[in-house]
């Protein structure tokens, strides 16, 4: 019984140890007012364009990813080297600019997020 626990409690803390997380806005400014909002996750080494309800223009970080994870932002699907990358930053926490709960502008909609180990 209580391995059962044990390793119920360990799964849950470890379904979103790969992945950083970000609430993205279709406003500036994380602002959802007359806008969209939409909270996404982006599991390692994937990338995430379907399935989304909001173009971005702004974005807060909510969650870090592992170790030596890039978080890279794409105008429209994520195929490196055809599809122009708009930001990429470190999403493990070791970047100046996406930190927890700080609000980031874009410099133009994003339609898909990317994360890569490095």
């Amino acid at each position: 019984m209580h391995v059962t626990k044990s390793l119920t409690a360990l799964l849950a803390l470890s379904t979103g140890a790969l992945s950083y997380k970000i609430r993205i806005f279709s406003s500036r400014d994380c602002s959802a007012g007359g806008g969209a909002a939409q909270e996404i996750n982006v599991e390692d080494n994937t990338c995430r364009w379907t399935d989304l309800r909001v173009n971005a223009r702004s974005f807060r970080v909510l969650a870090y990813g592992a170790g030596r994870q890039r978080a890279e932002f794409y105008d429209s699907g994520c195929f490196p080297g055809t599809s122009a990358v708009i930001q990429s930053f470190w999403a493990d926490g070791g970047s100046d600019q996406f930190k927890k709960d700080r609000c980031i502008n874009l410099s133009r909609v994003a339609r898909a997020y990317a994360s890569w180990s490095r």
